[in-house]
């Protein structure tokens, strides 16, 4: 079968699973119980089938306190492979290296074996694990993360804990990407908090395409003020660049970071800011809808002479 980007495998798993609306997930993460949801004993009952296959990485690399806790916290949710870079990848989105040869690494934590990890991308370590590590009938879920720093609103652009689910995304898997903003990385409360997350996600099954992205303002529980839902959007700072002192006829430029004073209301950095765990659907098919009908009714010709009028 070819695979890749010209044609790649949609591992479609578990699909009696895959028509349940996101929408009730998400309201269940806020304590409600969406109108005309199935009760969690009959989504629980579709979904076990077989055992529970997640697959897990992050940007941050396999030598990352975040994945390790992660990944420990998820083997009570199911079976867990972890494949992750072998070193920082930090803000990498989406990007991979096409047509270079990857080598799959044994690594291991304090406790034996973890996974793997690929001298790539956070992006490139997924499709490597989608292609040639997945189990029969697919991963179930992958989940990215714990990444240090938030990924709220304009971060989750380039974010490479973003970027990684974002393939799971396009493979056909629902993913989730787990971030801890803050001043304290201890990623202990996150990764408990994202196991029992993950069992709300096995019980409702997002549809395909879809990535949950999940930020925590604090390491603690008794600093978090609650859970929220909201749109991407926002920044909690500015980064950007400042021209200081050049070096004969090079001009250099040096890295800034400005705090944010606003942010759009019902953002999910806006809830970030007010000290709640946020939680973000996002889409892999980032289509405008309202400008696709727009461009239908422009003028448009491949014809230069018919565009132009002469």
């Amino acid at each position: 079968m070819q695979t890749g980007f010209g044609g790649r495998k949609a591992f479609m798993s578990r699909p009696d699973r895959m028509g349940i609306a996101v929408v009730s997930l998400l309201a269940l993460s806020l304590g409600c119980e969406p109108a005309g949801s199935p009760a969690p004993s009959e989504t629980a009952q579709a979904g076990d089938s077989g055992p529970y296959h997640i697959l897990v990485t992050n940007d941050d690399g396999i030598g990352s306190p975040g994945i390790q806790l992660l990944a420990e916290a998820l083997r009570d949710v199911g079976e867990v492979t972890v494949v992750a870079p072998c070193g920082q990848r930090s803000g990498a989105s989406m990007s991979v290296q096409l047509g270079r040869e990857k080598r799959l690494t044994p690594a291991s934590d304090e406790n034996g074996t973890l996974g793997h990890c690929v001298d790539a991308t956070p992006a490139d370590a997924a499709m490597l694990a989608l292609e040639g590590l997945a189990p029969e009938g697919g991963f179930d879920l992958m989940v990215s993360g714990i990444n240090a720093g938030a990924n709220t609103g304009d971060f989750g652009h380039m974010s490479g804990t973003v970027g990684a689910a974002m393939m799971g995304a396009y493979y056909g898997v629902p993913a989730v990407a787990v971030s801890l903003g803050g001043q304290e990385m201890d990623f202990g409360y996150p990764a408990a908090f994202t196991a029992r997350f993950v069992e709300q996600v096995r019980e409702r099954a997002p549809p395909p395409g879809v990535v949950l992205s999940v930020n925590f303002p604090a390491a603690r529980e008794d600093a978090v003020a609650g859970v929220a839902v909201g749109r991407m959007g926002g920044s909690y700072v500015y980064y950007g660049y400042e021209e200081v002192e050049p070096e004969g006829e090079v001009r250099v430029f040096r890295p800034s970071v400005t705090p944010a004073d606003t942010n759009p209301p019902g953002s999910d950095t806006e809830a970030f800011v007010g000290g709640m765990i946020t939680i973000a659907p996002l889409r892999f098919d980032r289509t405008d809808e309202d400008m696709l009908r727009e461009l239908a009714s422009w003028e448009l010709d491949h014809r230069l002479e018919a565009a132009t009028g002469r």
